[in-house]
């Protein structure tokens, strides 16, 4: 079954740009993971939101995540800490559409 990764960010202001390159270059590592299915990268419209940016990824399951994560994911998150990122991941089942 697949999974949906949800993925919060607080990018502080002023490092939105440096932010948005970076994930462009992640994103290029990320989409050639095995199991991959598709992913958007969102932006708040109101520039005092909490989470500014939200990356939403489907995945074909948990285990292939997991290690796709430590491959390419893992690597990223000293470079975010370092521009004072908080990034909070989570990983959802759909239970329904509408």
């Amino acid at each position: 079954m697949s999974v949906t990764l949800i993925n919060l960010f607080a990018v502080p202001n002023g490092k939105e740009d440096e932010f948005v390159k970076l994930w462009e270059a992640i994103k290029v590592d990320i989409t050639k993971q095995p199991g991959f299915i598709s992913g958007k990268f969102h932006k708040s419209l109101k520039p005092d939101s909490r989470f500014n940016f939200i990356n939403v990824a489907v995945w074909e399951n948990e285990e292939i995540y997991w290690k796709a994560f430590e491959k390419s994911a893992a690597p990223m998150k000293e470079k975010l800490h370092q521009m004072g990122v908080e990034m909070t991941p989570a990983l959802f089942n759909v239970l329904f559409e509408y």
